[in-house]
């Protein structure tokens, strides 16, 4: 079982070299991971490499075992933040 203190959120902040190629970081999640980090969610919001989904992103990933967030922005973290809170919880 999972402790507080193992728990943190990553927000794929990966650039890919071909910009005609999906990326995390090509679509503003540097925001995501900045309105995340603004917020006491009470766990660590660290910047991650690929999440290995690139075409749905930006990603977040609650770890360890946790949901997988695709499409994040900052217009749509409303229920980002309720499932970390959830998380975060248990």
């Amino acid at each position: 079982m999972s402790t507080i203190s193992d728990k943190k959120i990553l927000v794929c902040t990966n650039y890919r070299a071909n910009p005609n190629t999906p990326s995390c970081g090509a679509r503003d999640s540097d925001r995501v991971f900045e309105a995340l980090s603004s917020l006491n969610l009470g766990v660590p919001i660290e910047q991650s490499p690929c999440l290995g989904m690139c075409n749905v992103g930006p990603n977040v990933r609650l770890v360890p075992n946790g949901a997988c967030f695709h499409a994040v922005s900052t217009g749509n973290l409303n229920k980002l933040i309720k499932d970390i809170k959830l998380f975060t919880a248990c």
